[in-house]
């Protein structure tokens, strides 16, 4: 700005020496304009990018970015984050199935029901701003049949120290299939200050979370049938066998009313909730500063959390697909499972800062869990049971340091206790060698309990009920590395081996697939150690106006089959996704577009299905699912900070085949519309 004033300035001061000459004075005055248009955008980009900033706890900085491009793309979801590695369900707001693993997660045990979680805001995933003018973000976009997502965002500064944010997520979808209505509310508030002197700092939010989900535990096995066979299938007897036809074939009826999915029939009328409260506090104070180059800061660092959740599964037609029901439910009650889980944490945190050593941090954690199961009260029932209340401590430590073109990062954490310890060490080093070629090379060693809720679960149906005190802690070491040249090329590779891999298997029907009526899922230790590798690849070749971006993992497992011949961590070899777009400025430059076409594919795999009482994925042997294409069709336009988006959603889906699921029983999207856009004011 400065550099502005004076240049403008020195235009008037010309102006009125020489305003004798008419022609001199258009021609500068035309030069003022120019300059002043181009000072305009410069400051605006400036701006932008270098005062509108969002801070994470992991030391992440963003940037606000009103760009259009392709990773913006692929993050117009109901996450808001790129979905390469998941396989939404039909409806919006609903679980994901994985079609790959991350085992470098060095995060403490968790409550479990981690198919309720992908759209859950953790700690981590709470941004803290701090903006030179008020900011506004709304996020839009239309879902399935009924209803919409809308997330808004206002960011202000009540002075230069002092920042409070307020978000809001609402959505609401009916669905196209029988009980998969979904709806939810995320409430945000944040607060960030900073002191004058800069020596304290203080970070709080509070978010509250109520997730609402119909479940419908995917269809009977009549509804697979007519949806796989669509507009086509075979006339069964009462038998159920095929009726043959006198010249060999079978008999067969063209009818396209099942494509109202409405008429496909459910496994289960329930219900699943998630209710949240979360209050965090991070207050930081400088100790010590000086001038030394051996020591520049020493900072006091004390974290709060405290968390409450509560998973609430109701069933009113009291259903028999999870097995028998306790004798104190009578026919005419309905199930109600609730778990409740409260999580609180005191942390400490000392840290230094110094030229030439880099930043330590060390840090010592108390956490308490308190998990509680409530049922429909009775005399016999043995309440102690209902209840998990644990505590752990750990010590921690961080080094960080940059030097010339490399950085180096090493964690340690060490749990005082074997139970619900959460230990890791890990070495993380990045470098740039050369131009425009950027590495990365780290290593892990994590051994973590497993999560709540393969260690305690009661419910009214008799086969969900167990105390595994007697589990063993997963051990996982990893290797990774990544290596990017611009944005032409960046590869990933990730080895890790496994001991204990703990998990869901199906109990009932399905290591025999005799029956597709009951879904009864017990916890189980892997006998074997796991070898799983993955490679990903992405890359972004531009043709002028013509850009060709393309995404692969292969990936695999070296393992033996565990109990009855049941492979323990199933994904699909092969994930891919192509896209093909045109890219330009149109109407002056004063409208961007994009438009194009996506290709998603990922091969055949035993997937797991999803089990909504427990909210978690259960594995299975005897039905494989992939290997359908899905081809998107985008139109994007940027004016100003305002990014709509246009998409046809599995556009091919009437004419390459009814095989395509979520999971081995639940559908995936069908062909459809969807509109939205990401809109930011910057008053």
């Amino acid at each position: 700005m400065q550099k502005f004033f004076l240049v403008l300035s020195f235009f008037l001061i010309q102006t009125n020496i020489f305003s004798q000459s008419v022609d001199l004075e258009a021609k500068l005055k035309a030069q003022e304009e120019a300059l002043k248009e181009k000072s305009k955008e410069e400051e605006k980009d400036i701006l932008n990018a270098d005062y509108y900033k969002v801070f994470y706890l992991d030391g992440r900085v963003d940037n606000i970015d009103t760009t259009l491009n392709i990773y913006k793309d692929y993050k117009f979801n109901f996450l808001r984050e790129d979905s390469f590695d998941l396989i939404s369900f039909a409806n919006s707001a609903h679980t994901f199935n994985k079609l790959a693993y991350n085992f470098k997660d060095f995060s403490k045990p968790g409550i479990g029901a981690r198919g309720k979680h992908f759209h859950y805001f953790e700690k981590e995933d709470i941004g803290y701003y701090n903006v030179p003018t008020p900011l506004t973000e709304i996020f839009a976009k239309s879902t399935y049949e009924q209803g919409q997502i809308l997330d808004m965002l206002v960011s202000i500064n009540l002075t230069p120290q002092y920042n409070f944010t307020i978000a809001h997520k609402g959505y609401k979808s009916l669905g196209k299939y029988i009980n998969t209505r979904s709806r939810g509310n995320q409430f945000r508030f944040i607060s960030n200050y900073k002191s004058k002197n800069q020596l304290s700092h203080w970070r709080f939010h509070f978010v509250s979370q109520n997730i609402f989900n119909q479940e419908n535990g995917g269809l009977d096995p009549d509804s697979i049938y007519f949806f796989e066979q669509a507009t086509n299938y075979f006339v069964l007897d009462e038998s159920g066998n095929q009726i043959e036809n006198e010249d060999g074939s079978f008999e067969m009826i063209e009818y396209d009313g099942y494509l109202d999915r409405s008429r496909l029939s459910p496994m289960l009328f329930g219900e699943g909730f998630l209710y949240s409260k979360r209050f965090f506090s991070d207050f930081e104070r400088v100790l010590l500063t000086g001038k030394k180059e051996s020591l520049n800061t020493l900072t006091l660092n004390y974290q709060f959390t405290h968390e409450y959740k509560k998973i609430q599964f109701n069933d009113p037609m009291n259903n028999r697909m999870f097995g028998e029901v306790s004798d104190f439910i009578n026919d005419d009650q309905k199930v109600s499972d609730q778990n409740r889980f409260i999580e609180q944490e005191n942390r400490l945190v000392l840290s230094s800062n110094s030229n030439k050593l880099g930043n330590i941090k060390l840090s010592y954690s108390l956490t308490n869990w308190v998990n509680s199961f409530k049922i429909y009260e009775n005399q016999d029932i043995d309440n102690s049971i209902f209840e998990l209340n644990e505590d752990q401590s750990n010590i921690s430590f961080n080094w960080k340091k940059v030097s010339n073109n490399y950085s180096f990062d090493i964690n340690f954490n060490k749990s005082a206790k074997d139970s619900f310890k959460s230990d890791f060490i890990s070495l993380n080093i990045k470098g740039n060698p050369i131009k425009n070629l950027n590495f990365e090379i780290g290593s892990s060693i994590i051994e973590k309990s497993p999560n709540f809720n393969f260690k305690l679960y009661r419910s009214a149906y008799e086969s969900y009920n167990w105390i595994n005190d007697n589990l063993q802690n997963e051990k996982i070491s990893n290797i990774n590395l990544k290596l990017s040249y611009k944005e032409l090329l960046v590869l990933t590779a990730d080895y890790n081996e496994i001991d204990n891999y703990t998990f869901f298997r199906e109990s009932s029907n399905a290591l025999t697939g005799e029956s597709d009526l009951k879904r009864l899922a017990i916890v189980n230790q892997a006998e074997n150690k796991i070898n799983y590798y993955s490679l990903k690849m992405f890359s972004k070749v531009d043709f002028g106006k013509f850009s060709f971006v393309n995404t692969a993992r292969y990936q695999k497992n070296e393992q033996e089959v565990s109990v009855e011949n049941l492979l323990t961590l199933n994904v699909p070899e092969w994930v891919t996704r192509n896209t093909i777009m045109y890219s330009a400025d149109v109407f002056n430059k004063s409208l961007f577009i994009q438009t194009g076409i996506t290709f998603n594919y990922f091969t055949k795999y035993f997937a797991d299905y999803y089990n909504p009482l427990i909210s978690e994925f259960v594995t299975q042997n005897y039905k494989e699912i992939g290997e359908f294409p899905r081809f998107d069709f985008f139109f994007n336009a940027k004016i100003q900070q305002t990014r709509v988006f246009i998409k046809v959603e599995h556009l091919n889906s009437s004419f390459s085949g009814y095989d395509y699921y979520s999971d081995p029983f639940s559908p995936y999207r069908d062909m459809s519309v969807r509109l939205g856009l990401v809109w930011n004011f910057f008053s």
